[in-house]
């Protein structure tokens, strides 16, 4: 099967890009590569990529063409969502996820939207898109018969998570020595393998119309054969990951703590 998989070069999408091409699928990456995408989540695996904006017709529609699924993982995360800022989470997540559809829709292919479970109860801007494009996956299902699921998963760990994010953050700050190694994990988490392996059975098995709770005890997901892998127990390897990838992480922690010209000026303007 060959699958378009916007966002691919995240670190859910890169994860769930390589367990479909270890399985024998092809894949089109489509990505815009900002600070949050990098393709050393790609390296060493057979793809097809497109760089571009899921928002943008013209791009997304060709990079789908010929694809037999898509499986949806682009999310805005790299915007103040203060203000009329947050106007960026629609563009991306619900105007984006309306692009996709439609291909879908015209093409009578199989789509996935990857949402989170902040969509569930959206208290924030990002939220708040998310829970928008879920919607319209619904509305797409009952007004116009699309084969179309929906996964919301918990908060997920593992190798290659940007370092600003959590526990990321954590684990990097500690191997820089400014904070303590994290032994644990408060909340509920989900390993990224565990989370591509829900998400493909979705893929495959999934229901049109159905929400699938992703690392919380829901019985549609489990009712495909879903459970996990990893608990907790990979966080130590994860560290390990992190103490051997500086490499990869280290030029991105630069970039993040590093103003661009725009904020420097906002900030000396008291913008």
């Amino acid at each position: 099967m060959r699958v378009l998989v916007p966002g691919g070069a995240g670190f859910l999408g890169g994860n769930f890009v390589k367990r479909l091409l270890s399985g024998g699928d092809e894949v089109v990456v489509l990505d815009r590569l900002t600070d949050f995408g990098s393709l050393a989540r790609l390296e060493g695996v057979p793809h097809e990529f497109v760089q571009g904006d899921v928002a943008d017709a013209v791009t997304a529609t060709g990079a789908a063409d010929g694809c037999q699924a898509i499986v949806n993982f682009a999310a805005e995360t790299n915007l103040d969502a203060s203000g009329l800022a947050s106007g960026g989470f629609i563009v991306t997540d619900v105007y984006g996820a309306h692009v996709l559809l439609e291909f879908a829709r015209v093409a009578g292919i199989r789509y996935v939207q990857v949402s989170t479970s902040e969509a569930d109860t959206p208290a924030t801007a990002s939220a708040a898109s998310k829970a928008g494009a879920d919607l319209q996956v619904q509305a797409y299902v009952e007004e116009h018969g699309l084969n179309a699921s929906v996964t919301r998963a918990v908060r997920a760990y593992g190798p290659f998570q940007h370092p600003a994010a959590e526990p990321a953050s954590a684990i990097v700050s500690a191997l820089d020595g400014e904070g303590s190694r994290p032994e644990t994990l408060s909340g509920t988490w989900v390993h990224a393998d565990d989370h591509s392996a829900a998400v493909e059975l979705v893929l495959r098995e999934g229901a049109a119309g159905e929400v699938y709770r992703v690392g919380e005890d829901d019985d549609a997901v489990r009712a495909l054969g879903w459970e996990p892998a990893r608990t907790l127990d990979g966080l130590a390897e994860t560290v390990e990951w992190y103490r051997a990838r500086r490499d990869w992480w280290e030029p991105i922690k630069s970039r993040t703590e590093t103003p661009s010209p725009q904020e420097q000026y906002a900030r000396r303007s008291g913008g």
